[in-house]
Formats: C-alpha cells, sequence, structure tokens
C-alpha cells in the first residue's frame, strides 16, 4: 500500500467512530452520530474538519481525540465553528485529547468572531486520566466564559450531560435540548436517586423536561432534526459576534396593511398581549425562549419587518402579575439581547408585582433590582408599549422612559397609575367616602367615578411621560419606525469594570 493509499485508509477509519456496531446501537436508541449532527446542521459540502486523527495514533479508530470531532462549516453562508461529541467512542467520554480539541475550536471561534455550535452526548469525564482531566474540564469552562458575550455559543444536549459538562451547556447563550434524549446534571440521575432515595421519587428524573421548566433548558425540541432546525433559524436571527448587527431578514409586504382587529381588541378593552406580539411579529418568525419556564411571562426573538427583536410580554389574557422567577427570566433575555445588539419591544399590561410574602422572603426585591438593572445597562434600542394596565413598579420596570427605555408608547385602552388605582383613588377621597352616610356604597360610586381619571393615557402624554398614544391598528408600523431609527444609538457612560448588582 503505498502512501496516498495509506491516507485514505487511516481517514476512512477515523470516519467510522467506534465502527459500524456502536453505529447501529446509535441509531437503535433514535439518536443521529456525531458525524450525521454535523452535516445535518451545516450546509451541505462545508464541513472542514479540524484534527481529524488527533490521539488515532495513525490508525487506530476509538482512542483518546477521536471522542469527539470539530471543525468549521457555514449555515446560511456563515462561518461557524462547530464540536460534536461521539457516543460511539468510548461513550462519548472527555478525556485530555478531546479537551484539547475543543479547546482549540474555542479559540479560533473568538480570534474569527464566529458563533460556536456544542453537540452534548457524553458519559462524563473518563476517570482513569486522574487529576489531568480537571485541568482539561477548567480549559472549556474558562473559554465558555471568555467567550460569552463576544460570539454567540449555542449548546444541543442531544444525550447524556453530566458534571462539568452540565455547566459549559448551561454557560451557552441558546440551550436547546433533544427530548428523551437528555439527561442534565451536576449528578447523575442515578446518584441523586441512590443518595435521596428516601426523599425523591425516581420518576422525576426520568427525563431531563424539568431542566425547562428551571430555566436551565431554554428550547425543547422533540428530536435530533428538530434541534437543528431551531439552530439554523436563532442564527438568522443572531449577528456573528458582538461587533456585528443582527441579519436583516426580508422586509415584510404587508408592512403598510392596518389591522385593524386591534383597534377591536382595544376599544372592547379586550387586550391580549400574546395576539399582540404575533400581530406585529413577521409571520413564522417567533422564537420562543424558556416558554415552560415562568410561562406568565413571554421572552421570544421575532422579526418585525425583518428587523430581529427581543420581545417582552405576559402570555395571558389578564394582566400578568411580576415575581421573583420572572424577573429572572427577563433579566437572562435582556442580557442576550444587549450582548448581540438586539433591539427590545416591552408589551405592557401588568399589576405589578405579586403580593406575597414568601416571593419576599424570598428576595423579591433582590431579583426585581437585577432585573431593571439589566434593562438599564441595555444600550440596545428599547421600546416599550402599554396596552393595558401598567401600575406601580410594574410600569417603572417594564415601561419607563425615565428608567430605562427609550421610546414609551400607549394604546388608548392603556392604564397608567402610581399604584393600584382603587387604593390610590380612596386615598386621594377619603374625608369624601368616610363622611358620606353608607361609606362602602360611596367608596364603589367614587371608584367608579375617578377611576379613568386616575388611570388615563392622556394624562400621562400630557406629562410626557409616554412619546405618544397611537392607533393599534398601527402598531407594527409605529414600533417598526421607533426600532429603525434607534438603529445608530450610542450611549457615552462613565468607565467601570462592572456595577455590583448580580445577575
Amino acid at each position: 500500500m503505498d502512501k496516498l493509499d495509506n491516507l485514505i485508509e487511516v481517514v476512512k477509519k477515523s470516519q467510522l467512530g467506534g465502527g459500524d456496531s456502536k453505529i447501529k446501537m446509535q441509531h437503535n436508541l433514535h439518536k443521529m452520530t456525531a458525524r450525521e449532527r454535523i452535516q445535518s446542521i451545516l450546509e451541505q459540502g462545508s464541513f472542514i474538519e479540524i484534527g481529524a486523527l488527533v490521539g488515532n495514533n495513525g490508525a487506530l479508530v476509538g482512542n483518546n481525540g477521536a471522542g469527539v470531532i470539530t471543525g468549521h462549516g457555514t449555515v446560511h453562508g456563515k462561518l461557524v465553528y462547530i464540536y460534536s461529541q461521539d457516543y460511539t467512542v468510548d461513550g462519548g467520554a472527555v478525556n485530555i485529547a478531546n479537551s484539547k480539541k475543543i479547546c482549540n475550536l474555542m479559540d479560533m471561534a473568538i480570534k474569527m468572531g464566529a458563533p460556536l455550535i456544542q453537540v452534548f452526548d457524553s458519559v462524563g469525564a473518563k476517570l482513569s486520566e486522574g487529576l489531568d482531566i480537571l485541568t482539561s474540564y477548567a480549559g472549556i469552562l474558562k473559554r465558555n466564559a471568555r467567550l460569552s458575550g463576544i460570539v454567540p455559543q449555542i449548546a444541543i444536549i442531544a444525550g447524556p450531560c453530566l458534571g462539568m459538562a452540565a455547566l459549559s451547556a448551561t454557560m451557552s447563550d441558546f440551550t436547546i435540548m433533544v427530548h428523551n434524549s437528555t439527561e442534565l446534571g451536576i449528578s447523575s440521575n442515578k446518584q441523586l436517586t441512590r443518595e435521596e432515595e428516601k426523599y425523591v421519587d425516581s420518576k422525576m428524573y426520568s427525563s431531563a423536561s424539568k431542566c425547562s421548566e428551571n430555566g436551565s433548558i431554554q428550547i425543547d425540541a422533540a428530536n435530533d432534526a428538530e434541534a437543528f432546525i431551531i439552530v439554523r433559524k436563532i442564527l438568522e436571527y443572531i449577528p456573528s459576534n458582538n461587533m456585528e448587527a443582527p441579519p436583516m431578514g426580508i422586509e415584510a409586504s404587508d408592512l403598510n396593511v392596518l389591522n385593524n382587529n386591534l383597534n377591536e381588541m382595544a376599544n372592547n378593552e379586550m387586550v391580549n398581549s400574546y395576539e399582540v406580539m404575533r400581530a406585529i411579529s413577521d409571520e413564522d418568525s417567533v422564537i420562543e425562549l424558556n416558554n415552560n419556564w415562568e410561562t406568565s411571562i413571554i421572552t421570544c426573538l421575532t422579526k418585525i419587518n425583518g428587523l430581529t427583536t427581543g420581545i417582552i410580554t405576559n402570555a395571558e389574557k389578564q394582566p400578568s402579575n411580576l415575581n421573583i422567577g420572572v424577573s429572572e427570566k427577563i433579566s437572562r433575555f435582556v442580557k442576550i439581547c444587549d450582548c448581540y445588539n438586539i433591539p427590545i419591544l416591552s408589551i405592557v399590561d401588568t399589576y405589578g408585582f405579586s403580593v406575597s410574602l414568601m416571593e419576599e422572603q424570598n428576595g423579591l426585591s433582590t431579583h426585581v433590582s437585577k432585573m431593571i438593572y439589566a434593562l438599564i445597562e441595555a444600550t440596545v434600542p428599547k421600546v416599550s408599549l402599554i396596552i393595558g394596565k401598567a401600575y406601580g413598579a410594574g410600569y417603572l420596570a417594564l415601561a419607563s422612559k425615565e428608567v430605562a427605555f427609550d421610546i414609551s408608547y400607549a394604546w388608548p385602552s392603556a392604564k397608567i397609575s402610581v399604584t393600584q388605582p382603587e387604593a390610590l383613588i380612596k386615598i386621594l377621597h377619603k374625608d369624601e367616602i368616610i363622611q358620606s352616610e353608607n361609606p362602602k356604597l360611596k367608596e364603589q360610586e367614587v371608584i367608579l367615578k375617578y377611576i379613568e381619571e386616575v388611570t388615563s393615557p392622556y394624562s400621562a402624554a400630557e406629562k410626557g411621560i409616554i412619546d405618544d398614544i397611537i392607533m393599534p391598528s398601527e402598531t407594527k408600523q409605529r414600533i417598526f419606525a421607533s426600532l429603525d431609527m434607534l438603529h445608530s444609538k450610542r450611549e457615552i457612560r462613565y468607565p467601570k469594570k462592572h456595577g455590583t448588582t448580580l445577575i
């Protein structure tokens, strides 16, 4: 065999992973192989492998570095770096050799300013390599932190992701799990049930669904193929790095068409934030993040006339009550948008924050301050639209120009008040109520008499608290015009390393 034939044979063997039987086993688990996953994510023929023979000793398969495939390719013509753990080789165990491959790839991603895609499917660290494996993991985690906020990191959990790998996955900007294939945690399910078998129902840990309910996972996909579709869609919405603007999509052809359904919604005072979000978004453009965590609030990426926008709004027909979990969810979302130059739209219909002893004991004020801090610190364009109620601290957090937003609009149906309007009216007209023959009846009469006055959006407009009261049917046009105007926004700030309000 000459040298060229030998090279062909070595490369062919290296691409077989753990061999035909292990590949068949992976398919029997309804999972793609590491190489198939890469080929499904990237554009056809664009993948260039890096370090293909690392750890293979020239010809051996299934040894050392072969537990992960690393390289680069394109998605929508955009350069991306990708690594995929190969479960067919030693369970995808992380060892010194393949961790060096991962670190090398991460260094290239930050140098080139290109997104990093990480596909997790591994039993964890190769413990036989001793303390050196801790150093290997440390290098990966350090680079996860270094890349954060500079280039997007997208993690796909397509199998086991335990121990320190779970930390790496959840440090990513976008974390997607494949339903019924994912196991995510610092400790394995077996360890948890063994250590806490007196207290824990092992069925609770039969899947990773809890991870999407506590915010660890942002998107739950039915299978590998759906996860990869989501990855490609996300890459359509975000820039390659923090120095670029988000890519513009095709402009919507219906921008000049008024949506009279929104007028009807406002006239009937039956506002629905979710429907408003859908109405102003381009068709089929919404990507909901953390939709199983704190479901009363929606955080999503969408397109408004082709412009990538992050939207915060409540998910129900009724106004929302904000709490600790909601504050945390919004804080994280705002940080992602701010890192990658994505403008923010807040659609507001809220009573304010929960009146709850448990929430207060668990640090409600601290979490709310973190959320407001995140919004204030964000330098991207920020627009608020009040369609329903905006009371007290809820107004300040999600709508106020004085706190965080560049532009604030309201519908004629908006109700803006310094606190719960009924309580305010009772305070302002206390004497009139007390001095009446029937205080209870008088109280209701006074509330009905003054409720419109104390919540009127026109009063807020007269004081300059909001910029304009707009026709609901023109919402998409006005929001897009404002975001487009704010595109060149710049802010000058005092130099500092960071604030002390933790997020």
